[in-house]
């Protein structure tokens, strides 16, 4: 998807969302430039070659320069929603800023750049609903909530924000598009007082069915009657990148089955798995020590870093394991070293390592 975007003060740029295509076909056809000049192929063949690179060089400059301009504009000014009155069914205009509120679920890129797609190229549907509340009322009942710059909403500054809380992705590509100078209101929007966001958010979503255990344990931060730190914990790490199994995992040794995770969302009475030793205070150091040697949390997020340390620690000691961690930092761990430890044997090699006897 392409759309064209003119704001004050700069040119004329492409918004897209293949950036990450561009660049990969921008090496495959440099790639291709090389392989035709060793083998000494016709001067119009690579004169061609290299015209395809420039417009493909365009192309991925244009679209990196407005990524940059809507994640310095986005949130910057109010937006117009088109609110449903429910009682008469008539639209009015409400200008205000979006807003989300902590541990709804996460931001799935991909199907957002879809309705960045659809939205561009007037194809969105204006039947579907998007549900927004007062971020007053959520702040006042203690939910944190955060500007689509991430920044934590304060109580004074409240009424100027509606939380989205179905519909975050087409809420989120309308205000990428408008933060690149494109002008667009955001129809059919339902106002609703919400005392139990949690529950809210499982009962419009049928359960949570249509949901992934990444959406299912992150809003489970805000359903859990019990271990509510634990659950807040894991939403966390997810939102920090990390897989669900793993995260669960770091703060418990254990994975959860859907079984239980689909209990937290209804606020049912559940068991953590047999065995299970909730120790957050040992995740957290886990994924701090980490992070200090300069793993990147691509590496992190894979089961086989925990299942190793635990293995590691169960055969030495707590201490021993912690301090075999922390010396990580002493050796060159590269992407490449990285992407061969593929199981658990292999980063308790890397820990003796670090660590010898």
């Amino acid at each position: 998807m392409e759309t064209n975007i003119m704001t004050e003060g700069k040119k004329n740029i492409i918004m897209s969302i293949n950036t990450e295509k561009f660049a990969k076909d921008l090496q495959k056809e440099e790639k291709t430039l090389k392989s035709l000049q060793r083998t000494n192929a016709n001067e119009t063949v690579i004169d061609a070659q290299k015209q395809v690179i420039k417009d493909l060089q365009e192309k991925y400059d244009d679209s990196v320069a407005a990524e940059e301009l809507a994640k310095e504009c986005i949130g910057d000014s109010p937006i117009t929603f088109q609110v449903v009155n429910e009682g008469t069914g008539k639209t009015e205009e409400v200008k205000k800023k979006i807003a989300f509120v902590k541990n709804n679920r996460p931001i799935n890129n991909v199907k957002m750049d879809k309705f960045i797609s659809i939205i561009a190229k007037e194809k969105y549907e204006k039947a579907y609903p998007i549900i927004v509340t007062e971020a007053k009322q959520l702040i006042e009942s203690g939910y944190k909530v955060y500007d689509l710059k991430g920044r934590e909403i304060s109580l004074e500054e409240a009424d100027g924000y509606f939380v989205i809380l179905d519909g975050q992705h087409r809420g989120k590509a309308f205000a990428i598009l408008i933060a690149t100078g494109k002008s667009y209101d955001i129809p059919n929007v339902h106002i609703r007082e919400v005392e139990n966001v949690g529950e809210f958010l499982v009962d419009i979503n049928d359960a949570g069915t249509s949901w992934d255990n990444k959406d299912k344990l992150t809003v489970a931060a805000l359903t859990a009657t019990e271990e509510k730190e634990l659950f807040t914990e894991i939403a966390s790490l997810i939102n920090d990148g990390f897989n669900p199994s793993t995260s669960t995992l770091i703060f418990t040794g254990k994975k959860f089955s859907k079984g239980l995770i689909n209990k937290v969302l209804k606020r049912e009475k559940f068991s953590l798995p047999k065995d299970a030793k909730v120790d957050i205070e040992r995740g957290r150091r886990f994924v701090t020590l980490c992070k200090a040697t300069g793993v990147k949390t691509k590496y992190l997020t894979k089961h086989y870093l925990i299942d190793g340390f635990n293995s590691y620690a169960a055969s030495t000691s707590e201490e021993q394991a912690f301090k075999a961690l922390e010396s990580l930092k002493n050796l060159n761990l590269t992407d490449e070293r990285m992407d061969k430890i593929k199981d658990g044997t292999h980063f308790i090699n890397l820990l003796k390592e670090a660590l010898p006897d």
